[in-house]
């Protein structure tokens, strides 16, 4: 079935209950979607939310998209993928990580954008080296205060040890041991670097507002960089937030426009802007906004940025641009951008609309606008 290859997200799982994002869960795995994924931000706790969704749903895998690697530890963050796997008996098997974003980490954590492709590396390497049966040996040095000679290359009664730049393990393993299906790991990427070590070390790329010229310049990436290393670079998968509404509304469109608005502005969404073709747009709406207000700044969102960075349009054209990512093994996660007051409502139209769309070819003629 077609929605095996789509997954659901919220928005900000701060936006709704515990109880409204369980049944949004559970209605996702009614309709068929593949995946529930969860972020983070100034919401909930990522793996709090995933445990309770693991223990009232049966069947729906469970993901990140993303939980940022510089307010946790890779020993944290393989302790949490480890404890939801094992609540939902495997299914959390879609495990994004990345940055955060620059300005959150300072802003909200009190933390420097430090190294992030070293740390990416080395957490991707710690959560291989702790969750996995059996993985690359790691020849570690000598860790400063130790003896050499207790200090082990890869495992030993399934521990490990490593030394990175970041990060030093020594002899460390989880109680429970590593995990029969442990999750595949993806990169939170937009610029190139943080791609290029994606496809180099990661099972894949979680991107958002992803476009087709953005989409030509990662697959050459992936196919340099995967290459360069012996990676097949169709073992490299491709997921992205996929920004949409529930309807056609001016009420619908402003929200996007307003949410597209916070996309253009972030310096780290630059190199998805400029692939695109719209470098000069961002920093202008970037300016605007700093001088007048986000107000004034989403005004410069034109329909052609929508219908370039969103899913927007009549059924057909929401369907067909559905239909462009998954012809091309791109994996659509779906990210509701919903009217003020309605959160809960655009969110479950959002869902189900999809499921429908995309099971039941609808005509050219079928529209969304809100009456």
């Amino acid at each position: 079935m077609i929605l095996e290859h789509v997954g659901v997200s919220l928005l900000n799982t701060g936006d709704l209950s515990i109880e409204d994002i369980v049944q949004y869960a559970q209605e996702a795995e009614s309709l068929g979607y593949e995946g529930f994924w969860v972020g983070e931000g100034d919401g909930k706790e990522s793996f709090a939310v995933l445990a309770i969704v693991a223990a009232r749903t049966t069947r729906i895998h469970l993901g990140t998209g993303d939980v940022n690697f510089y307010s946790r530890t890779p020993t944290l963050l393989a302790m949490g993928a480890a404890t939801v796997s094992r609540i939902s008996g495997g299914r959390f098997i879609h495990y994004g990580i990345g940055t955060g974003g620059g300005g959150w980490m300072e802003v909200a954590h009190g933390i420097a954008l430090d190294r992030p492709l070293q740390r990416a590396r080395e957490t991707v390497d710690i959560l291989r080296g702790l969750l996995n049966p059996q993985g690359d040996e790691k020849l570690v040095a000598p860790i400063d205060g130790l003896p050499s000679d207790l200090v082990l290359a890869g495992y030993s009664d399934q521990r490990f040890s490593y030394r990175g730049q970041v990060y030093g393990l020594y002899e460390c393993r989880l109680r429970e041991g590593p995990l029969e299906t442990p999750p595949r790991i993806y990169l939170s990427a937009l610029g190139p670097k943080m791609i290029a070590l994606s496809a180099r070390i990661a099972d894949g790329v979680v991107s958002n507002g992803l476009s087709e010229a953005s989409y030509y310049r990662y697959q050459q990436i992936f196919q340099r960089e995967a290459t360069a290393v012996g990676r097949n670079p169709k073992d490299v998968k491709l997921f992205t937030l996929t920004m949409t509404t529930a309807d056609e509304s001016d009420e619908s469109l402003s929200a996007l426009r307003r949410c597209l608005t916070y996309f253009f502005g972030a310096p780290h969404f630059y190199p998805v802007m400029e692939a695109s073709g719209y470098g000069p747009e961002a920093r202008e709406i970037l300016a605007v906004w700093r001088r007048e207000g986000i107000l004034s700044a989403s005004r410069l969102v034109t329909d052609e940025m929508m219908a370039k960075f969103a899913v927007v349009g009549s059924l057909e054209q929401r369907r067909q641009r559905m239909r462009w990512m998954l012809d091309r093994d791109i994996y659509p996660i779906l990210y509701p951008v919903f009217r003020q007051g309605h959160v809960k409502e655009d969110c479950f139209t959002i869902m189900r609309s999809v499921a429908q769309y995309l099971k039941e070819p609808v005509s050219s003629s079928s529209s969304l606008k809100s009456e």
